[in-house]
């Protein structure tokens, strides 16, 4: 869906984040684990990766073999750490598969500490109409290629829809406003095709 730009708007997202060595990052839906392994190259911080799926978070795992980091399986609508632990938290392309986005952000918001930031990068609404007519276009034949080379139409249909029906960018910023974010910054990529949203407490 991101014509293979994805990891490079992760590189963005990571150059906004100002890291020092004692901070305590928590990546949410961390996956293969691309993010934290951006955060590593930038800063030995202390980071914890969480995800509902064990089996994904275990290839990051493998991955980052030489890096200290903690893992955690668990859902985002209930994340086990006690109120102001974190000084960053980062989330890429999972937030519209949460269960209950709204529960999720006051969690993330709960579990930051004062002045923490949040960091998001999420598929969004493109300003530019034209090209959000051939985007449109390309979606309607993701599924067929999900079916034909990969054998795998539920799955990239999914992804379709999933984007379709995810908020855009002023409709997250108000989830994030109601969820208890003060300062809320909008960076699109692409001409909005995704957004990194940076909130902080």
């Amino acid at each position: 869906m991101s014509f293979g730009l994805h990891r490079t708007w992760k590189q963005e997202l990571i150059k906004k984040i100002k890291i020092k060595e004692q901070d305590i990052i928590l990546d949410l839906a961390t996956g293969s684990g691309d993010l934290l392994e951006l955060i590593k190259e930038k800063s030995n911080c202390i980071c914890v990766a969480y995800d509902s799926n064990m089996k994904m978070m275990m290839q990051a795992k493998k991955k980052l073999k030489k890096q200290k980091i903690f893992y955690i399986n668990g859902m985002a609508e209930k994340i086990p750490f006690k109120t102001n632990t974190f000084d960053f938290i980062t989330l890429s392309f999972g937030l519209r598969n949460f269960t209950n986005v709204q529960k999720s952000l006051v969690e993330i918001k709960r579990v930051l500490k004062k002045r923490g930031k949040f960091y998001c990068l999420e598929f969004s609404e493109i300003n530019n109409k034209s090209f959000r007519k051939i985007f449109d276009l390309y979606s309607k034949l993701i599924p067929l290629y999900g079916k034909l080379i990969l054998n795998n139409e539920e799955a990239y249909s999914y992804l379709v829809q999933s984007i379709k029906e995810f908020p855009n960018q002023i409709q997250l910023t108000k989830k994030l406003l109601k969820a208890g974010f003060r300062k809320i910054e909008v960076f699109d990529v692409l001409d909005g095709i995704a957004s990194i949203h940076v909130s902080e407490i």
